[in-house]
């Protein structure tokens, strides 16, 4: 289980680091398509983007089996998973009861909310003024 708390976090963080470079003016143009819908996404919308930014963000999760941490199939079958889950979830508005809006306002405020909500807290990218977004 230990294993798989290394690997989602360490997902997160290249996931933040990855997705500030793809907001570069040099990276940008790989990452426009996934912002192209700004409200009212929807699950599907997580898979919308060019091949390098899903092949540049993915990478991630390897950084510790680089750094020699072992891990069986299973356990990553189970965090391929559980990242494709939460970011469907972070993509569809309908399951903001459940996982918040915290990627939903990054959508429609590009400049903030660039990862996962612990990370943006803590390197203080995180949009203060909407606590909700209430989209029809």
């Amino acid at each position: 289980m230990i294993n798989i708390i290394i690997f989602i976090i360490s997902y997160d963080i290249w996931f933040y680091i990855s997705h500030l470079i793809l907001h570069t003016k040099y990276f940008y143009k790989y990452h426009k398509k996934h912002h192209k819908n700004k409200i009212n996404l929807i699950f599907t919308d997580t898979y919308v983007g060019h091949w390098f930014e899903s092949f540049f963000q993915g990478l991630g999760v390897f950084i510790p089996y680089l750094l020699g941490v072992n891990y069986t199939l299973l356990q990553f079958i189970i965090t391929i998973f559980f990242l494709n889950i939460r970011g469907m979830m972070c993509h569809d508005y309908r399951c903001t009861w459940i996982i918040g809006n915290h990627h939903l306002i990054h959508h429609m405020h590009p400049n903030y909310n660039y990862g996962e909500y612990w990370i943006d807290y803590l390197v203080n990218t995180e949009w203060h003024k909407c606590k909700r977004i209430y989209l029809e």
